[in-house]
């Protein structure tokens, strides 16, 4: 096993510099994706540094899922069939694997509320790694900034192909180097899988739309389902800004705003009459998690950044009142005064960046040209809003939050990027510059 793990090990570092050999865009060169890889290696290790040394390790989400898929691949050497069983879950309720599952941190839930648990895809891979890793963490991590580098790379293609107007460093900004983005989704979290799905999602779906292949089709839904299942709330907010974008393609400026308006209202009384129109009552579940939640925060010496968060109750009327506390929370915390940590010092950091932009597009606002500029804006405005209204309203916690928040990022600048006039921002600042000459 250690001969076959020495093998994969050397394989692996075989096909990442193939890909770097074999990369092309016509923007940029190798060399620019090259240091956009080591930045997300340097992300990785610095997630692992933080929950190793600042944190304790014992209670750090990283260190548990990763203990939970060594337990799993012990599996392996004992039995290669049940290692599969566990890996896949197919046969995976029989009972003598049950002994695996009690040494994993996080595998069941005490309420599950019928959700697949996301947590075992993390677990999963961890496992799937242990083959050729040897239970050496720094190449799980590098597996993980790999793949979140290759979710990053095509969902910057999948900009380019949108709106190639737009100046390519902005795209590659949006999809690279976003500060917490680029953090939390490098390290071995669920987020590196989320990126990574992300971006080969919106990928498939462009080349989807544009010529059915039934490959194409399978990526898709290989994508989509590595999605849902590496953060449940992902998919659901994100399959409702796709079908903006494609529906939309040729629609002008006010069919698009109707058919904006219309996909969530249409959302939203699917989510408040989801158990009857499905069977499985949405509402309700996201009541219990996030009551949940707010429980077990109650119980804890150490409270953290939480804050408090208006109950949500499985009726309409509550519903509609916490969603705009829960997009405000998703989409601004750390307030000024919930800065007690280097961690949520950074994060509001870049809570002023992003007020900054804003204040930026709405100065040197520049009105959309043509249906398609409207199209991309709406699109990651959907998503946007999506996301943050489900991350908002689940959860009472500021650290959690910024992590949940993530994948919307990318989105979230691109938009504000294509709404600012980059050419009256730059006229302004060389005449201050050429002010600020004379008056020296």
């Amino acid at each position: 096993m250690k001969t076959f793990a020495v093998i994969l090990t050397i394989l692996l570092f075989a096909a990442i510099a193939y890909f770097f050999y074999k990369i092309k865009d016509k923007n940029f060169k190798r060399n620019v994706f090259i240091v956009l890889f080591f930045l997300k290696i340097l992300g990785g290790f610095s997630v692992y540094a933080v929950y190793t040394y600042l944190y304790d390790p014992s209670m750090a989400d990283i260190h548990k899922f990763f203990r939970g898929g060594k337990v799993l691949y012990q599996a392996a050497d004992e039995n290669f069939t049940d290692y599969l069983r566990l890996i896949t879950g197919i046969q995976g309720k029989q009972s003598h694997l049950q002994k695996y599952y009690d040494q994993t941190d996080y595998w069941t839930r005490e309420f599950s509320y019928g959700l697949f648990n996301d947590n075992r895809t993390i677990m999963r891979f961890n496992a799937i790694v242990c083959l050729f890793s040897a239970g050496n963490v720094y190449i799980h991590i590098l597996v993980m900034a790999f793949l979140s580098f290759l979710g990053c790379f095509v969902l910057y293609k999948s900009f380019d192909e949108i709106f190639p107007e737009l100046n390519p460093y902005l795209k590659i900004i949006s999809a690279f180097l976003v500060p917490s983005c680029l953090f939390w989704t490098s390290g071995l979290l669920k987020e590196g899988l989320l990126m990574f799905a992300i971006g080969f999602t919106m990928w498939f779906a462009i080349k989807l739309y544009k010529k059915f292949n039934i490959f194409t089709l399978i990526g898709f839904i290989a994508s989509a389902a590595l999605m849902f299942t590496s953060k449940v709330y992902a998919l659901p907010a994100f399959l409702p800004a796709l079908f903006f974008l494609f529906v939309s393609k040729k629609f002008n400026l006010k069919q698009q705003i109707i058919l904006f308006f219309a996909i969530i209202v249409f959302s939203a009384i699917f989510v408040i009459f989801s158990g009857k129109i499905i069977g499985y009552d949405i509402l309700h579940t996201l009541s219990g998690k996030q009551n949940d939640f707010i429980n077990y925060i109650s119980l804890l010496e150490d409270k953290g950044s939480t804050f408090e968060l208006p109950r949500l109750s499985p009726n309409l009327e509550s519903f509609v009142k916490l969603v705009p506390i829960g997009f405000i929370n998703s989409m601004f915390r750390p307030f000024p005064g919930e800065v007690r940590t280097v961690f949520l010092l950074f994060s509001f950091a870049e809570i002023v960046l992003f007020v900054i932009f804003i204040l930026l597009s709405v100065v040197f606002f520049k009105k959309p040209r043509n249906h398609n500029e409207w199209r991309v804006i709406l699109f990651c405005l959907t998503f946007v809003l999506f996301l943050n209204v489900l991350v908002g309203v689940y959860t009472p916690n500021t650290g959690s939050i910024v992590r949940y928040r993530t994948p919307g990022l990318p989105f979230q600048y691109l938009m504000l990027f294509i709404l600012i006039d980059w050419k009256r921002l730059r006229t302004f600042a060389n005449d201050k510059l050429k002010l600020k000459k004379v008056n020296i």
